[in-house]
């Protein structure tokens, strides 16, 4: 999960993470609003507020979580949402890992990597194991660990 004091750290991984690619409009997908897997908690939620941040730098922040949504869209309804895990991959030119689902942990790299405009994965969750996701052929940047 994000840590409340690391979102400007995960803003600055993101940032660079998609190169030369033109920051304003980007589709940014963020797996997790919940403050913690297993929750639908989302008061304090840094991930949120990462979105939110990523919106107003004027990208496209969808979220998804597998509990959190209905309520992280009565607190931040100017961001959009889906349900549907494979479909927020869908366009995405980075999708961010903020909390620690196991739903996410157990996505399908293979299967999935078809569906953004950009297969770049950038965890600032605990990390995940990369090799499943690089041998698939996505890049992989985690927060204290270097990209590829």
């Amino acid at each position: 999960m994000i840590n409340e004091n690391r979102t400007d750290v995960a803003l600055g991984l993101i940032t660079p993470a998609l190169g030369e690619r033109p920051i304003k409009g980007a589709r940014v997908t963020v797996w997790g609003a919940a403050f913690k897997p297993g929750t639908n908690y989302v008061r304090e939620s840094p991930a949120l507020a990462l979105s939110e941040v990523l919106q107003q730098a004027g990208r496209i922040a969808t979220v998804h979580d597998p509990q959190a949504v209905p309520t992280a869209m009565v607190r931040n309804p100017e961001l959009d949402y889906t349900d549907d895990l494979a479909a927020s991959l869908d366009g995405a030119e980075v999708v961010v890992l903020a909390t620690e689902w196991p739903e996410y942990r157990q996505a399908d790299a293979q299967a999935s990597v078809d569906r953004p405009a950009n297969p770049l994965l950038v965890t600032a969750a605990p990390p995940s194991p990369p090799e499943p996701w690089r041998s698939a052929g996505w890049a992989v940047h985690q927060l204290g660990r270097p990209g590829k």
